[in-house]
C-alpha cells in the first residue's frame, strides 16, 4: 500500500532547499550522507542523500537530490514527525542528527541522538552501533 504523506507547499518546498544548503555547509569537507525518515499512515518514508564535498564543491547524484529534498519539504511541512541524521565517514564515523518540531530541524545532543539511532524503531530493543561510530552535537540550523 505504502505511506500516506501530506503534500508539501511551495514553501516547504523553498524551505527545504535552505535547510539542505545549511546542512551541507555545516557537514564540511568529507563524505557524507544524509538520512531523512517522515512517518506518515502506513509506515516511515525514508530518504539517503550521500555526497562528497571537497574545496571545489559538491559531488552527488542529482536523482537522489530530487528525492531527498522532495521528501525533506513533507517534514519541514510540518505535518509529520520527522528526523534527519548526518553521517561523517571516516575513523571515527561521526553520527550528529535533528529533529523536526513543527516543521523546523532541531538539532540533538551526543546523548540524543545516541538514544534516537540505537533503539530499534520497531521492537524498541537496542541496536548496536557500528564500530568506530561517535555521536556529536548537531548545530543549529539556521532558518
Amino acid at each position: 500500500m505504502g505511506t500516506l504523506l501530506q503534500v508539501p507547499s511551495d514553501r516547504d518546498r523553498d524551505r527545504a532547499l535552505d535547510i539542505f544548503d545549511r546542512v551541507t555547509e555545516k557537514a564540511g569537507i568529507g563524505s557524507h550522507g544524509l538520512t531523512l525518515g517522515v512517518t506518515g499512515i502506513g509506515g516511515t518514508a525514508t530518504a539517503v542523500f550521500p555526497f562528497v564535498q571537497d574545496d571545489e564543491g559538491m559531488a552527488a547524484n542529482g536523482s537522489d537530490l530530487y528525492v531527498f529534498c522532495d521528501l525533506l519539504a513533507i517534514a519541514v511541512s510540518g505535518a509529520h514527525p520527522s528526523g534527519l541524521i548526518l553521517r561523517t565517514m571516516g575513523q571515527p564515523q561521526v553520527v550528529r542528527g535533528w529533529k523536526f518540531i513543527d516543521g523546523d530541524p532541531t538539532p540533538l545532543n551526543r546523548a540524543q541522538a545516541f538514544d534516537a539511532y540505537t533503539i530499534h524503531p520497531n521492537s524498541d530493543g537496542p541496536l548496536i552501533p557500528p564500530p568506530g561510530t561517535e555521536y556529536a552535537d548537531a548545530p543549529v540550523i539556521h532558518i
